[in-house]
């Protein structure tokens, strides 16, 4: 019970450390529109601000669902804690450059200011939500070998944290060459998954997959697409643009979660249970 009540304080805790860095991030918007561009409003930061804030604010009822099942012991799987944290990790990074940009501009220092603030609380709730995670009272009832169970974790970190950190372009690397592997393997045997894993896993575990194949194939051609505007719009005007950047990115990084999610499901699937 204690470790319950633990991981729901700290989900609880995160949450509003979200709500904090929403709330600056609010602040600051007027000043990006009106004050960053001499003589003329920034909508393109507009855009970019506004968007930053409703990824944010979906976060934010992502950690308000999870508490409600925590509390009603409902099964949800730690995966959902480590996308609400990876997620925020990656607003966090995309809106360091932004926060950096604005140190050049003595004007408006004070954006560059609570933007770092705002960063700091979603790290921070990013770890908060890892840590709860990590106590998340045990449901399963399929257990590996405590020292396999170790190396395959850490295995998986490392490679989940490469392909984030590294998205472009090691982390689209690894994501087109685990799925081409898999178009491989199930066309060279039925199944890829172990013939050990009961029936009843297997189908869950291929349905999650089919899904977040999807979520690839829609994610990667979307982040090419905003990648290449982006540049075009760029180069022909001499503007930054933002709208297709920030789509571009969001869209890359969906690609390399959703291939990160195969993998694990996928490893998940191979392993042998006692």
């Amino acid at each position: 019970m204690k470790t319950k009540q633990r991981h729901i304080r700290l989900l609880i805790t995160a949450s509003g450390m979200l709500i904090l860095s929403i709330l600056f991030l609010l602040i600051i918007t007027p000043g990006v529109y009106t004050k960053t561009l001499p003589g003329s409003n920034n909508t393109g930061a507009l855009i970019g601000m506004s968007l930053a804030i409703v990824l944010r604010v979906a976060l934010l009822f992502g950690y308000l669902i999870t508490i409600k099942r925590s509390r009603k012991n409902d099964n949800i799987r730690i995966g959902s804690y480590i996308l609400i944290g990876v997620l925020l990790l990656i607003l966090g990074l995309i809106d360091t450059d932004g926060a950096f940009a604005f140190l050049d501009n003595t004007d408006v220092l004070y954006i560059s200011y609570l933007m770092f603030t705002s960063i700091f609380f979603d790290l921070t709730a990013a770890t908060l939500t890892f840590i709860a995670a990590s106590i998340k009272p045990a449901n399963k009832f399929i257990r590996t070998a405590a020292d396999k169970k170790l190396l395959n974790g850490l295995v998986i970190g490392l490679g989940v944290m490469v392909m984030i950190f590294f998205a472009f372009p090691w982390g689209i690397i690894l994501s087109l060459a685990f799925w081409i592997y898999l178009g491989v393997t199930l066309w060279k045997k039925h199944s890829f998954f172990s013939p050990e894993t009961e029936a009843a896993l297997v189908e869950k575990l291929q349905k999650r997959l089919k899904g977040l194949l999807k979520i690839a194939v829609i994610s990667l051609p979307v982040a090419i697409a905003g990648i290449v505007i982006h540049n075009v719009h760029s180069g022909k005007t001499g503007d930054e643009e933002s709208l297709f950047f920030y789509i571009g990115i969001i869209a890359e990084y969906f690609f390399v979660l959703a291939s990160a999610g195969g993998i694990i499901t996928f490893l998940k699937g191979r392993q042998k249970f006692e």
